[in-house]
């Protein structure tokens, strides 16, 4: 984990902690003084929980009241060293640890980052029987792992890449009713282009089946069908060959590379119109699965109106449109600000 990226969560997670939201999980902990050595119990419980992500501790901050408290007085290394003998023969490693100022003045925190790849940790009870756990992080507390758990520990998992959100589009239409006797209907839909820097040696799949979104406009939410590009494919036509496109069964990465997905809002009804046509802003969370691994990438976007938007007569009789017309069309573009000339 890069300094910057641990100093971002850190602060990000102070400032929710003020706000007063709960930052604590099973990869985030708050400490208003350092923990004793019993704790190690508990840091085993969330490493094992972790899946080779590192777990961050926040040393010097009450989780309740957000009130910084001064830990200078103990010196890291040598908290550290009185942690690791608690742990049987493979202690994980402290990757990171650096103080992280917060808001105004001098307040500062100490954000350690603790490694998880070499779970599972198997910590000392301190007694004959049993003398050894394998501990389990869950909610608030901490408990011996189960069978499966264990299994699941030892089943190499594939990291997950970092994910850069390119561009999302989106785009509503209203079809009004024909005089074929076609329903009126809206449609909304788009498209989102994320960069995989995946630069491991494992091939890294994303199955279309685990890949779903969920769209936000002002208090309504609302499925998004997120599609993989299509692949292609080719039958012998005599001497020659019939190229054609099917739907693909997800993603296989090699290397870096941008990836296009398809999004469909669903459960849109004739009542949103109004709700899309004054929509400023849209918000898109989109949730890949990554076959073994022990968690989904996310990635999430805020879309602007853009000034095209509104395409179209939009005829009115008696409250019913009766002109196919654009509700609007959002986007997001990475490194285009709002501000920008």
């Amino acid at each position: 984990m890069r300094a910057i990226d641990l100093e971002a969560r850190v602060i990000s997670a102070v400032d929710q902690l003020r706000a007063g939201q709960n930052v604590e999980h099973d990869l985030i902990e708050c400490k208003r003084s350092w923990p004793q050595e019993k704790k190690a119990r508990q840091l085993a419980g969330s490493l094992n929980r972790a899946g080779g992500d590192p777990v961050i501790y926040i040393i010097g901050i009450d989780e309740k009241t957000g009130a910084v408290h001064d830990v200078s007085d103990t010196d890291i290394l040598d908290w550290w060293s009185q942690i690791v003998p608690q742990f049987d023969h493979t202690p994980p490693e402290l990757v990171r640890h650096l103080n992280v100022q917060v808001g105004e003045g001098r307040d500062h925190v100490v954000a350690l980052a603790v490694a998880s790849d070499r779970a599972p940790y198997v910590v000392k009870t301190g007694s004959a029987n049993p003398s050894l756990e394998v501990p389990m992080r869950e909610g608030t507390g901490t408990r011996s792992a189960r069978r499966d758990e264990l299994l699941r520990m030892l089943i190499p998992a594939v990291r997950l890449p970092q994910v850069l959100v390119l561009h999302v589009g989106l785009r509503a239409d209203y079809y009004p009713e024909t005089p074929r006797g076609n329903e009126a209907r809206v449609h909304v839909g788009g498209q989102m282009r994320l960069y995989v820097e995946h630069n491991d040696v494992n091939i890294v799949t994303l199955p279309a089946h685990g890949m779903r979104g969920r769209l936000t406009v002002g208090n309504e939410k609302f499925d998004i069908a997120v599609s993989p590009p299509q692949e292609e494919g080719s039958v012998p036509t005599g001497q020659t060959h019939f190229r054609f496109q099917r739907p693909s069964d997800g993603v296989v990465l090699r290397a870096p590379r941008a990836v296009p997905l398809g999004l469909t809002v669903a459960g849109i009804k004739l009542e949103h119109v109004r709700l899309f046509n004054s929509a400023a802003e849209l918000k898109v969370d989109v949730a890949l699965e990554v076959l073994h691994a022990k968690k989904s990438l996310r990635v999430q976007a805020v879309l602007n109106r853009d000034s095209d938007s509104n395409v179209g007569q939009q005829g009115v009789v008696d409250g019913v449109y009766t002109n196919s017309f654009s509700p609007g069309n959002w986007s997001f573009r990475h490194g285009i600000s709002p501000f920008d000339d």
